[in-house]
């Protein structure tokens, strides 16, 4: 990765492949996706869309979003993407309001792995 714009188009593009590929839609197990967003200070509207889109898959059952840096936080609070209360805004679409508890933070992706399986 040479760039933050590369680095966040790479993250982007692994998304789509990954969540509309034939072998998880066509799956009936749950998904768990977990983001490394640790390296990024900013994140665009196009990474923010996709973000959005996942939260509406009924194939996603979780997007972890982890390393978040607080500049990142404000801007994804700022979108709706998340909150610290953990409810959308009023504004929000009903499929937003409907799943964004699929949305969860971690400070890395080890503690969100964690999750998976309380000790």
């Amino acid at each position: 990765m040479n760039s933050v714009k590369e680095g966040l188009e790479q993250i982007k593009n692994a998304l789509i492949d990954f969540t509309t590929s034939d072998k998880v839609q066509d799956s009936k197990l749950d998904t768990y996706i977990f983001v490394d967003l640790t390296p990024f200070n900013i994140i665009n509207s196009s990474l923010i869309g996709i973000l959005g889109s996942i939260i509406m898959d009924p194939k996603i059952q979780l997007l972890a979003l982890c390393g978040v840096q607080p500049s990142v936080a404000d801007i994804l609070k700022r979108f709706g993407v998340i909150t610290d209360e953990g409810r959308a805004r009023v504004y929000a679409s009903s499929e937003i309001k409907n799943n964004l508890s699929k949305v969860f933070t971690f400070n890395t992706v080890e503690e969100g792995l964690m999750c998976l399986n309380p000790a």
